[in-house]
């Protein structure tokens, strides 16, 4: 299971990169008041928090904090400023190397501790690629 998600992860980050060069530094609004930028950002964001959450866990071997949706979308909203006046370049450093950091982070753990995570039904925490699907789906659908 764990080269699984691995390789979909890997996969991800591959067409990360592919949509990132297909930019080519150009600003592309999105619909919701979102830009490629924006959407970047929030994907490193989002990755660094995972890395954080799983570092926490494997660390500490205390539950997980899960938050709510209602907790994510205001995170997203208190965040959608900020992402949104990130420069291209830097959004898309921060993506690749956030996306790096937690597949390799994800790579690193513990058969036992990946199973354990598996278990918690929350498939985003070990798959990466999930999250980053759907905004690069955003994203290609706007350079169409």
């Amino acid at each position: 299971m764990t080269s699984d998600v691995s390789s979909r992860n890997r996969a991800s980050r591959d067409r990360l990169a592919a949509v990132i060069a297909r930019l080519g530094g150009r600003s592309v609004e999105l619909p919701g008041g979102w830009t490629a930028a924006g959407l970047l950002a929030h994907l490193a964001f989002w990755d660094a928090f995972g890395a954080a959450r799983l570092e926490k866990f494997a660390r500490d071997r205390q539950p997980m904090e899960f938050g709510s949706d209602a907790l994510t979308e205001l995170i997203n909203a208190g965040g959608l400023p900020q992402w949104r006046a990130t420069p291209i370049a830097a959004a898309a450093d921060f993506a690749t190397s956030a996306a790096a950091a937690i597949d390799r982070l994800i790579e690193s753990l513990p058969a036992t501790t990946f199973d354990e995570i598996r278990t918690l039904n929350r498939p985003r925490l070990l798959d990466r690629s999930l999250h980053r699907k759907e905004h690069l789906d955003d994203i290609e659908r706007a350079l169409r």
